[in-house]
């Protein structure tokens, strides 16, 4: 339940651990809190620039774990590969698993229970995706119409007439090619796609086709934040897919720079179709930590 009206608010400390997967800083709060109360934890932790948090994830008491080995929701519901394969790490190393193994994450947004492949010693770790529902072609071309869009110097409009965006029920991510990655683009673009469509959460890869490097912009709607990620794990699985569009099938296996870190991800294509696709990086973890927060 959440705090009643007219009852004073009151300092907690609260222990939570800070997880750097390529550079996508996910702050896990290590304790239950109802889902009242996400938003305003996750803006306190999330304001504290000793962490350099980009996003918050919230640890769930054992009992609701189900048949899976932990169970974790990010402050908007949206799902994150970067914080799955994180959360998979966090779990192998308190079980006290030693060298590789495997653990079993429930994560928001995200349907079926992912395994996470893991080594305790590297801090490698590998986690398959959940399949995209939909790989869509947006018609864009009116946003090159609006005054406060900037395509850059090698774009046109009818570049932006079949512009890809992968569904994944949790998160939208649209995939634009040399445009500068903006604030006021990204702007643009939520207005845009959220006229026609009302995810959880959207992202904009902003991908530069030379250096194939990806700037990660993500707005989730129910904490109304904009960030732009160090970097992007269903972002880069997002782009995998969408690249692989068209090509014979096979395994397709990518590497994507970004802002913060390196991830790659590996696409499966069976019958024409994306029949797998994983992510892969090392993870470092902090030590359990106490933060003091107004609740």
């Amino acid at each position: 339940m959440s705090r009643k009206k007219g009852v004073p608010s009151m300092k907690k400390k609260i222990r939570i651990i800070v997880a750097d997967p390529a550079g996508n800083i996910t702050i896990f709060v290590d304790e239950p809190f109802p889902r009242s109360e996400y938003q305003k934890v996750a803006s306190q932790l999330l304001a504290m620039p000793e962490l350099h948090g980009e996003q918050v994830a919230f640890i769930q008491e054992a009992a609701a774990c189900g048949r899976a080995d932990g169970k974790m929701e990010m402050c908007g519901l949206e799902f994150c590969g970067n914080a799955s394969r994180s959360f998979g790490l966090l779990l192998a190393k308190r079980s006290g698993l030693r060298g590789k193994g495997q653990v079993f994450v429930d994560i928001s947004g995200c349907s079926e229970i992912l395994t996470i492949a893991v080594d305790t010693e590297s801090c490698d770790t590998k986690v398959k995706m959940p399949n995209p529902r939909e790989i869509k072609l947006l018609d864009l071309r009116a946003i090159f119409d609006n005054a406060d869009f900037d395509p850059g110097k090698s774009v046109c409009r009818e570049d932006l007439s079949a512009v890809r965006a992968v569904d994944f029920g949790g998160i939208l991510h649209v995939i634009l090619k040399d445009i500068p990655a903006t604030e006021t683009n990204f702007a643009v673009l939520r207005r845009t796609i959220y006229a026609q469509f009302d995810p959880p959460a959207m992202g904009v890869m902003f991908c530069d086709s030379h250096a194939r490097a990806l700037t990660p912009v993500v707005y989730v709607k129910d904490v109304d934040t904009t960030c732009f990620e160090g970097s992007c794990g269903s972002g880069s699985t997002a782009c995998a897919a969408a690249f692989s569009l068209g090509r014979p099938d096979g395994t397709y296996t990518y590497t994507f720079p970004q802002p913060a870190g390196t991830i790659a991800s590996t696409v499966v294509k069976q019958n024409g179709r994306v029949e797998k696709v994983f992510i892969e990086g090392s993870v470092n973890l902090s030590e359990p930590m106490e933060v003091e927060v107004e609740i």
